[in-house]
């Protein structure tokens, strides 16, 4: 979730900031225009992006931050790293869209990049929210003469020589109009063929999960940069007494976590049902666990929450919502994220397929147990040992990769169960909607999920050494030292390359 930061509509120099320089000379750096969620919107994107552009603006890059949501062209700045206010990075506003105006900033994406003037652009966005992008880099039409001046037709060679001419042309303006680094989700199979025509127009790829850039090889032979999301783990850390709501934590209830965004590819009903299985089966009353769903209950875009949670007879067992929604900019700070996952005793994620995960990754490094549907992004999250160099499963198509039926199955095994998590098998999969990315989506066991809870809510033991072992993990391999330092590199490698 977002930092608490400070917006500035005036000149900052004027507001606290005389020390500093935000045009300060960039002798050899780029001109970095973003394009993904504002960075205040309470999504892994916008986190995300934020973290990274922060990043690059303390090495001397100057930053232009389009974000998505924004409403003004103005100066913010926030802390980083997430917090510690060690650094204040100031970024130049460059709203990229306006709600109700156009859906993907079609329109203001052109202006800013004749505005702005950026060597480079960083994008993080989904396929279909960065194809004006691509797009705009090709030609809509050639144009050939039919004859030639004195009417006579051309002969074979004379137009393969112009559609040879054509193609360098098409070369030329690719190259000189911008240049595309794109952090690219891969969240399902089968991937879609127009993808393709994207990936040929973008010339730094980056993935950002082990599974997302061999899907990209498998595909497309795109051999994208590997760079997973960071997480703070000095502000996501383990606490002795966590908040909820600013009150201490309840005592003696076992409680079932879940952040997300509620939509539909998050697959909320699955864990409200096998929730209520849960307390059906062990005979649990919402004194001894609950249900905390950090999310827009009502939200447009996915599940109505309590229709869901009063079908499945466990209303009285959700624990307040503490986010409000998502279009008016309301969040909790991350130091009261930090507090949300340290109440929690275990967290669940039945989704459907992910780019990534960085709820996931925030709840292991405050060192709870995480259980997450295997498909996709789960098992690198949860059972790679080292997530830079082992391979990671794909999924042959409607099917399991631990199971020979092609309809996965409806149960645990104790072969689920790893050191920081259980990875919850798929029964069957579903289809996305073409006009987002249309790969195929699992359907998370409920039944599955109902003793995944049983597991640690019986050996609380194996719960807080799985606990230990997720915090231990996200220090070694996505705290923002390690992850930081490969986006400095990269850039570096990218200022290279554009001499």
């Amino acid at each position: 979730m977002t930092t608490e930061m400070t917006l500035h509509t005036g000149n900052p120099q004027k507001q606290g900031y005389q020390n500093i320089d935000i045009d300060r000379p960039n002798k050899g750096k780029l001109r970095i225009m973003t394009v993904s969620d504002s960075p205040w919107a309470p999504t892994g994107f916008g986190t995300n992006t934020r973290n990274i552009a922060a990043l690059l603006y303390a090495d001397g890059h100057h930053i232009g931050y389009g974000g998505c949501q924004n409403p003004a062209h103005l100066k913010w700045s926030t802390p980083w790293p997430l917090n510690q206010r060690k650094t204040w990075s100031h970024f130049e506003n460059l709203p990229i869209m306006h709600p109700g105006q156009e859906r993907y900033g079609e329109k203001s994406f052109p202006q800013w990049i004749a505005k702005y003037k950026p060597d480079v652009i960083l994008a993080h966005l989904d396929f279909q929210m960065f194809k004006h992008m691509t797009d705009n880099k090709e030609p809509a039409s050639v144009n050939f003469p039919i004859k030639k001046p004195d009417g006579s037709p051309f002969n074979r060679k004379e137009k393969m020589d112009m559609l040879s001419s054509a193609y360098k042309e098409v070369d030329k303006i690719k190259k000189n109009i911008y240049k595309l680094a794109v952090i690219i989700p891969y969240d399902g199979e089968p991937s879609i063929p127009a993808w393709k025509q994207q990936l040929d127009n973008i010339e730094f790829p980056v993935a950002m999960s082990k599974y997302g850039q061999q899907g990209l090889k498998k595909d497309f032979e795109c051999d994208a940069t590997y760079i997973p999301h960071g997480v703070d783990v000095d502000l996501f850390k383990p606490k002795s007494k966590p908040l909820y709501g600013g009150k201490e934590k309840p005592k003696n209830i076992f409680i079932v976590g879940c952040v997300a965004r509620n939509q539909h590819r998050k697959n909320i009903p699955r864990l409200i049902k096998g929730f209520a299985q849960f307390v059906k089966k062990r005979n649990l009353s919402p004194k001894e666990v609950k249900l905390m769903l950090h999310m827009d209950w009502n939200d447009a875009m996915g599940w109505k929450i309590p229709e869901f949670s009063k079908q499945y007879g466990v209303e009285e067992y959700l624990m307040p919502a503490l986010m409000g929604h998502l279009d008016s900019g309301e969040s909790i700070t991350d130091e009261e994220m930090a507090d949300l996952y340290n109440c929690m005793d275990v967290f669940v994620l039945p989704t459907g397929g992910e780019g990534f995960g960085i709820p996931t990754l925030e709840a292991m490094s405050c060192g709870v147990p995480i259980c997450v549907t295997n498909y996709t992004t789960g098992y690198e999250l949860v059972a790679s040992k080292d997530p830079e160099n082992d391979e990671v499963p794909m999924y042959p198509l409607g099917g399991h990769h631990n199971d020979a039926n092609p309809n996965g199955r409806d149960h645990l095994e104790e072969s689920d169960i790893y050191e920081r998590g259980i990875l919850i098998p798929y029964k069957d999969m579903w289809w996305d909607t073409p006009a987002r990315a249309a790969p195929q989506r699992a359907i998370a066991s409920e039944n599955a999920i109902c003793e995944a809870l049983e597991y640690y809510y019986d050996n609380p033991e194996k719960k807080i050494a799985a606990g230990m072992a997720g915090r231990k993990h996200a220090i070694e391999h996505y705290s923002w030292n390690a992850i930081g330092k490969r986006w400095i590199d990269f850039f570096n490698d990218v200022t290279e390359k554009l001499k």
